[in-house]
């Protein structure tokens, strides 16, 4: 009986702990080994660790707001998680690859967004549609324009259903690669120089 009761209570640590491998790790401060910090504004909602190849590994966390959309989908968005009446949770499992991009533009309740001097900067393979800046500035609207910043590409993985809220838009999030909620990367944009000194190379698509 006393057997049983050790296998049944092993059992169910094992499950437990899981069920929390399943859904991520817990928001903890940044404690270790998740103390990564990119030194601005993401860090209110991000925990990674640095591996020994140099890339990066962690979680990006949202809240939900307590709403619902017609279809029935939870609301949620991205808040400060240190502030201790915030409940966080993990919104997607992230990749992070180093590597530099110029600043475009910022439009204000929007991601910034970035431009690669050629599109095998972008890391491949995988699904890497985010770049973040190390360091200062502490937020977007104070990014020089046609700066190259040093940061990080991101790729994500959404970790469960629900339709995320950035500015004005309204996202639908499924599990699996999320390719859409950060994006912010393009190769060429009006009003800016060609990286690579060159035309278009015929191309019409």
């Amino acid at each position: 009986m006393k057997k049983q009761i050790a296998i049944s209570v092993i059992g169910a640590f094992f499950l437990t702990a899981g069920a929390a491998l399943a859904t991520g790790a817990e928001w903890r401060d940044q404690q270790a080994p998740y103390d990564f910090v990119f030194g601005n504004h993401l860090d209110t909602h991000q925990q990674t660790k640095v591996m020994p190849d140099g890339e990066l590994k962690g979680f990006l966390y949202i809240e939900f707001t307590g709403e619902y959309t017609a279809d029935g989908y939870p609301i949620a968005q991205h808040t400060d998680c240190f502030d201790e009446l915030a409940d966080c949770t993990v919104g997607w499992s992230l990749k992070g690859v180093p590597g530099h991009a110029s600043f475009v533009y910022h439009e204000s309740g929007d991601h910034p967004l970035w431009q690669v001097h050629s599109r095998d900067d972008i890391p491949q393979p995988g699904g890497y549609s985010h770049f973040h800046w190390l360091d200062g500035p502490a937020m977007a609207g104070d990014l020089m324009e046609g700066m190259m910043y040093h940061g990080y590409f991101l790729e994500l993985t959404a970790k469960d259903t629900f339709v995320f809220r950035h500015g004005s838009e309204e996202i639908l999030v499924t599990p699996g690669l999320d390719l859409a909620t950060h994006l912010n990367l393009v190769s060429a944009f009006p009003g800016t120089t060609d990286p690579g000194g060159g035309g278009d190379d015929g191309h019409t698509h």
